[in-house]
């Protein structure tokens, strides 16, 4: 019996054979809200079958590893390979900076955001750095007092 030898012709670099996407789902969606195939609908013409997602949760919480089975104009059936859920120890990002304010990261939308605590109420968003943000709230500290 002749051994089995792998064809070069089926041999390839990933980024020639396969599409690798990021995706951020917004807040409320869970791992198994990706299972329906009509929540891809607006990004399926992009993907092809056996293509790679990874989904992050907008705030943090959690990230899955997703395999497209198919797809096509306006849905997608996907495969979830793995989810984790996460903590805000796990994430690291997510961090109490004083007694009235907090510096928060909110994922890659609104990024890292200033709360003040008193009433939750975020007083600026869409800062990209952790330092810049604790340095927007001290001065914002010493303006309100």
């Amino acid at each position: 019996m002749e051994q089995p030898i792998l064809n070069p012709s089926r041999f390839g670099l990933a980024e020639f054979e396969r599409q690798d996407w990021v995706a951020t789902a917004e807040m409320g969606i869970k791992p198994e809200d990706l299972l329906d195939p009509g929540y891809w609908a607006h990004v399926s013409a992009r993907m092809k079958p056996f293509d790679r997602i990874e989904i992050r949760a907008e705030d943090g919480s959690w990230i899955a590893e997703l395999l497209v089975l198919g797809c096509d104009r306006n849905w997608a059936k996907i495969h979830i390979m793995s989810a984790h859920n996460l903590t805000n120890t796990d994430v690291s990002q997510t961090q109490s900076a004083s007694i009235q304010h907090k510096v928060e990261w909110k994922g890659p939308h609104k990024k890292f955001v200033v709360i003040r605590l008193a009433d939750s109420n975020i007083l600026k968003e869409g800062i990209a750095d952790k330092a810049e943000a604790d340095l927007w709230m001290r001065e914002h500290e010493k303006v309100t007092g």
